[in-house]
C-alpha cells in the first residue's frame, strides 16, 4: 500500500529518457514520492547522494549520459542507495548493448525491469543462455516451459523490435540466473508480471495491468519510477540494507552483489501489485463511462493511482464492486485453503473480497481476517468482513457488510467512523432507499438467480428491479445470487456496478481460471 510513501514522502531521483519524463514523474507524485531530475555530469552525484532512490532509464543514451549513469550509480552505491535499471530499447544498437554491459560490470542495480524483449536482451548482452550461471544444463522443461509472457509461432528470439515487446519465451530459471548473475531483483512486465530474486529464492507471477496502457508511450518507464519510489521508502524507512562496498582508492569493488533484503523485495512486489490495480481500475471506468480515448485512460490511470493516498471509503468506486468475490468455505474443493483461494481469486480479477466466517468465535474470526486482510493489502484490493464492525476495525479492514439482520448501518458508522466502507443488503426499492438514507455506501441486491449457499435467500421478482434500483440510488449497486459464467449476461443494460459472486469464484477447482474467465464475461455484459 503507498499510505506509508505519503507519510515519509521519499525523494527519487530519475534520470529518465527525454520522452516519457513528464508522465513518470507524474507516476512517482502519484504514490506520495517526490522526484528530482538533474543529469548533469558536474551535479547528478550530488543528487543521487541526496536521494532514498535512483532510478536510471537508458531511454536516450548517449556517451555523456553513460558517464552521468555511472557517476550517479557509482555514488549511490557507495551509500547503499536503491537504484533501478529500466533498460529501455536493450539490444538495439551495438552502442546500447555496450552501455548496458559497461553498466551491468560497474552498477549494482537493486532491481531491473523491463519488458520481455529487453530483458531477453540483457540475458543475451550477458551471455546467460541455456547454460546455467553455476554450469549447470537446463532440462528442456526448465528452458522452453513459457510463463506466460509468451511468444508468437515463428518468432526469433533474437530480434529486437524497439520498445514494445515482441512476445517471447522466458522460463523462471534464465530469471534466476540473470538475477544471480547481476544480484537484482528481476522484473519483467507484459500480460503477466514475472518478478525474481535468486538471492532470496522469491518467485512471483503477479496479473498484469490492463491493454489500454499501450494507447501511450511510457507505462513500462512509469512503473519503474514507481518501483524506485517504494524502494525508496523502504531505504528512508531504515528497512533495506545492501551488502557492503569496499573502495579501493577510486574504484569500487562489489563484495557480493547479493540482493539487499526481503525488505526490499515486497517493496518491489508491493509497488507492482499497486501500480497494475490502478491500471485495472481505471479500464473498468473507462469502458463503464464509454471514455475509450488514450488521454481519458491515461489521466484516470494517474487518478487512480494518485487515490492510493485515501482512506478506503473515498476511494470507493464501481472499479472495486466490479467483481465482489465472497467467501465462503463450504464451496472450497479438497485441499484448497482460504487463504490460497482468496490469492487465486484476486490473480484472476477478483476486483474486492467479502469475507463471511459464519458462526465462528470471534477470536477465531479476527485471526483469519488478518491473515486475508494481509492477501488483499499486498495487491491493493479492499477487504469487506461480513457482518462484524467489530471484527472489521479490530483488523483495519477496508470496511464492513450488514445484512438486512446484521444491525444498524448507523450505528456501525459511528463505531467505524467515516474512513470505512459500510455496504448493504436490500432485496427491493424501499430496502435500497432505505439503506442509503441510512449512510450505506453500496448495496447487495439479490437474490438474482436465486442461491445455492444461502437456502432462505429469494430470487428478486423480476431482474428489472436493478434497473429501478440503480436509476434511483446514487451509490454502486451490486447484484448477488446465483451468478456465474452461464447467467451473467442476463444482467446486461441494468445499471449495475458489478456482480457478487460466491460459488461462482470459490466453488471451481482451477479459481484463478475461473475468476479470469467470469472476469472477461462480466467485462463484456456489464460494462457494455
Amino acid at each position: 500500500m503507498t499510505g506509508n510513501l505519503w507519510d515519509i514522502h521519499p525523494q527519487i531521483h530519475i534520470l529518465n529518457n527525454y520522452i516519457t519524463a513528464e508522465s513518470v514523474v507524474n507516476a512517482v507524485l502519484a504514490v506520495g514520492g517526490v522526484a528530482i531530475g538533474g543529469d548533469a555530469k558536474a551535479e547528478c552525484a550530488e543528487i543521487s547522494a541526496a536521494s532514498d532512490a535512483l532510478v536510471i532509464n537508458t531511454g536516450t543514451p548517449s556517451p555523456s549520459r553513460l558517464d552521468v549513469f555511472l557517476s550517479s550509480g557509482k555514488r549511490a552505491n557507495k551509500l547503499n542507495i536503491p537504484i533501478v535499471l529500466d533498460p529501455v530499447g536493450a539490444g538495439a544498437t551495438d552502442f546500447r548493448r555496450n552501455m548496458l554491459k559497461t553498466l551491468l560490470d560497474e552498477v549494482h542495480f537493486s532491481c531491473i525491469r523491463g519488458n520481455a524483449s529487453e530483458i531477453r536482451a540483457l540475458i543475451n548482452i550477458l551471455m546467460i543462455s541455456k547454460k546455467a550461471v553455476d554450469g549447470s544444463n537446463y532440462t528442456e522443461q526448465e528452458f522452453n516451459g513459457a510463463h506466460d509472457l509468451t511468444r508468437q509461432e515463428g518468432d526469433n528470439l533474437q530480434d529486437f523490435t524497439g520498445v514494445e515487446s515482441k512476445e517471447q519465451v522466458i522460463s523462471k530459471k534464465e530469471l534466476f540466473d540473470l538475477s544471480k548473475c547481476t544480484g537484482a531483483v528481476i522484473v519483467v512486465t507484459g500480460r503477466n508480471v514475472m518478478i525474481a530474486d535468486q538471492v532470496s529464492d522469491y518467485f512471483v507471477e503477479l496479473p498484469g495491468g490492463s491493454h489500454m496502457q499501450k494507447l501511450f508511450t511510457g507505462a513500462g518507464c512509469m512503473l519503474s519510477a514507481v518501483i524506485g519510489a517504494f524502494l525508496g521508502g523502504e531505504k528512508k524507512n531504515g528497512n533495506g540494507k545492501r551488502k557492503s562496498i569496499e573502495v579501493e582508492g577510486s574504484k569500487e569493488v562489489k563484495v557480493s552483489k547479493g540482493n539487499q533484503d526481503t525488505a526490499y523485495f515486497a517493496a518491489i512486489q508491493t509497488a507492482v501489485a499497486t501500480y497494475n490495480a490502478a491500471a485495472r481500475r481505471a479500464e473498468i471506468i473507462c469502458q463503464k463511462e464509454k471514455r475509450y480515448g488514450t488521454m481519458s485512460f491515461k489521466n484516470a490511470f494517474l487518478d487512480e493511482l494518485s487515490m492510493t493516498r485515501l482512506g478506503s471509503r473515498k476511494r470507493l468506486s464501481l472499479a472495486d464492486t466490479f467483481l465482489y468475490a465472497i467467501t465462503n468455505r463450504e464451496c472450497l474443493q479438497e485441499g484448497i485453503t482460504l487463504e490460497n483461494a482468496v490469492e487465486q481469486a484476486i490473480l484472476g480479477g477478483a476486483t474486492m473480497v467479502q469475507l463471511r466466517e459464519k458462526e465462528v468465535p470471534t477470536e477465531e474470526y479476527i485471526k483469519t481476517a488478518t491473515s486475508i486482510n494481509a492477501i488483499c493489502r499486498k495487491y491493493d484490493i479492499p477487504l469487506i468482513i461480513n457482518d462484524s464492525a467489530s471484527v472489521c476495525k479490530a483488523v483495519h479492514a477496508s470496511g464492513v457488510h450488514l445484512g438486512l439482520s446484521d444491525g444498524s448501518i448507523k450505528e456501525a458508522r459511528k463505531s467505524l467512523g467515516d474512513d470505512y466502507i459500510i455496504g448493504a443488503t436490500a432485496h427491493n426499492l424501499e430496502e435500497a432507499k432505505r439503506a442509503f438514507e441510512q449512510g450505506a455506501d453500496y448495496l447487495g441486491v439479490g437474490a438474482a438467480f436465486g442461491s445455492v449457499t444461502k437456502m432462505d435467500a429469494s430470487k428478486v421478482t423480476a431482474l428489472d428491479m436493478y434497473k429501478e434500483i440503480t436509476k434511483t440510488v446514487p451509490i454502486p449497486v451490486v447484484a448477488i445470487g446465483g451468478i456465474n459464467y452461464d447467467n451473467v449476461h442476463k444482467l446486461k443494460g441494468l445499471g449495475l456496478s458489478g456482480i457478487a459472486v460466491i460459488s461462482g469464484i470459490f466453488g471451481a477447482l482451477d479459481i484463478k481460471e475461473n475468476t479470469m474467465r467470469l472476469n472477461k464475461k462480466a467485462k463484456e455484459e456489464i460494462l457494455r
